[in-house]
């Protein structure tokens, strides 16, 4: 028979305690994703602003087209999850939603909770968790993504009419849904 002494015993209930409590906590997926996509806005207004100051809209398009989708793809490595952008009308047509996807972008932008504000979707399957983190158009996207010779100028859209040849992206307002962040979690 083996002897345990009683601080032995005590340490190893304590384990197993804390383990069962670790595997019994469930993920906030969508709180998770908000502070991802939340990082991602942040991030990508910052580098899209900063380029704008040095050289303009038109300086800014070819910077995009270069960084902004590595960019996105090295923010989901680093949280340990696949984060993607995604559009009905993409100006990147590796950006263009799934027919699932396309639903489900549909279904959150008929149902704006203001002005400017859509609410977040979760879909779960038996591997994956996806939560669909809405990208309304701000004033600042305008310059790009607006009305062709209204909000954007000509000399912008002639770049982008060279950098994006299927450009989709434009015709938006102020508090239109333009694209959707996709953040997905393996379980």
């Amino acid at each position: 028979m083996i002897k345990i002494s009683m601080v032995a015993m005590g340490s190893l209930v304590s384990f197993f305690c804390l383990l069962a409590n670790f595997s019994c906590r469930k993920i906030d997926y969508e709180a998770r994703a908000l502070e991802i996509t939340k990082e991602a806005k942040t991030n990508l207004v910052q580098k899209l602003t900063n380029a704008i100051a040095e050289g303009g809209t038109k300086q800014a398009i070819p910077f995009c087209k270069q960084n902004v989708m590595a960019f996105t793809n090295n923010l989901g490595t680093k949280k340990g999850v696949l984060l993607r952008r995604i559009s009905d009308k993409p100006r990147n047509p590796m950006n263009l939603v799934s027919d699932e996807e396309k639903r489900i972008f549909l279904e959150i932008s008929a149902n704006p909770t203001q002005v400017g504000e859509y609410p977040v979707k979760t879909v779960s399957t038996n591997e994956t968790v996806t939560v669909y983190v809405p990208i309304p158009t701000s004033s600042l996207c305008l310059q790009c993504h607006g009305e062709p010779n209204v909000d954007i100028k000509k000399e912008t859209l002639e770049v982008l009419r060279k950098e994006y040849p299927g450009d989709l992206a434009r015709g938006y307002q102020v508090g239109n849904l333009r694209g959707l962040f996709s953040v997905q979690f393996t379980k």
